[in-house]
């Protein structure tokens, strides 16, 4: 039944600007609530006992961040750039959550099973896809990207990254516009002509 029919007027979800640098989730505190990116970019990162920090993902628009409500949180989410955040209602957790569980095993996927330079290749190509903007010859991607956090990115050595952004550089796939600035060369399709030319 709709607020329409019954005559009850449904509230608006709670909006929240986070400005860059906050970290409105903490690894092990108790969740407060599930969270829709309207805009900006947090970092979701989670650090073992042994103090070695992976960056799982970097959330936009369209991803979920939080936890339920009395659910610990496994991760820390820091904002890398303004961000505003949206409430999720319980009805539309349950397909949030899924979509959320469905990027993270594709990213453990790549995790266990690719070599550095292409998990790094594919990092920067969704980055790219998220969080750039044209420019010649590719897409640039708005965030800063250290190499220690190029290397948290992909769940390799710091060495190991030099080398494959190397090799993605020679290659001609990613280059270097500024300091922690990489513009990703984007993919030409070709498409066919129908009927006669």
């Amino acid at each position: 039944m709709s607020a329409r029919s019954t005559g009850v007027a449904q509230p608006l979800p709670l909006t929240v600007v986070l400005r860059q640098g906050a970290t409105p989730v903490r690894q092990g505190s108790s969740g407060d609530g599930l969270w829709l990116v309207r805009a900006g970019a947090l970092r979701i990162a989670q650090v073992s006992n042994d103090g070695h920090e992976l960056v799982l993902d970097v959330a936009g628009e369209g991803h979920l961040v939080g936890e339920p409500p009395g659910v610990v949180s496994p991760v820390t989410v820091r904002v890398l750039r303004p961000s505003r955040l949206v409430s999720v209602p319980p009805t539309a957790a349950a397909d949030l959550l899924a979509a959320r569980a469905h990027r993270a095993a594709a990213l453990a996927a790549d995790l266990a099973w690719l070599d550095v330079r292409t998990r790094i290749a594919r990092r920067l190509e969704d980055l790219a896809d998220r969080f750039g903007r044209p420019v010649e010859g590719g897409r640039l991607i708005q965030l800063p990207l250290t190499q220690d956090e190029m290397a948290a990115l992909a769940g390799a050595a710091r060495e190991s990254i030099n080398r494959a952004l190397r090799a993605l550089m020679d290659e001609g796939t990613v280059r270097m516009a500024a300091r922690g600035r990489y513009v990703v060369r984007t993919r030409l399709t070709v498409v066919e002509s129908v009927g006669p030319p």
